[in-house]
């Protein structure tokens, strides 16, 4: 439960990290040029790190789902 929790939480982190991608781009001039650093870094890396961090940040916030075996 506590994975599945993260995971979602994690690709629902997409939509502000997108949002924020688009925001970025918009402001370092709309570059056409897909391999550019300014398109790169907007529109892939930062909706993916969103993503992560998201996903870290909910497995570390998840632990009343965890299950702790005691024998």
């Amino acid at each position: 439960m506590r994975f599945l929790r993260a995971l979602i939480i994690g690709i629902l982190c997409l939509f502000p990290g997108t949002i924020i991608g688009y925001l970025g781009w918009l402001l370092t001039g709309s570059s056409l040029d897909n391999y550019s650093l300014q398109v790169v870094f907007f529109c892939n890396l930062l909706p993916l790190g969103s993503i992560i961090l998201g996903f870290m940040w909910a497995w570390m916030n998840g632990e009343e789902y965890g299950v702790n075996f005691q024998s």
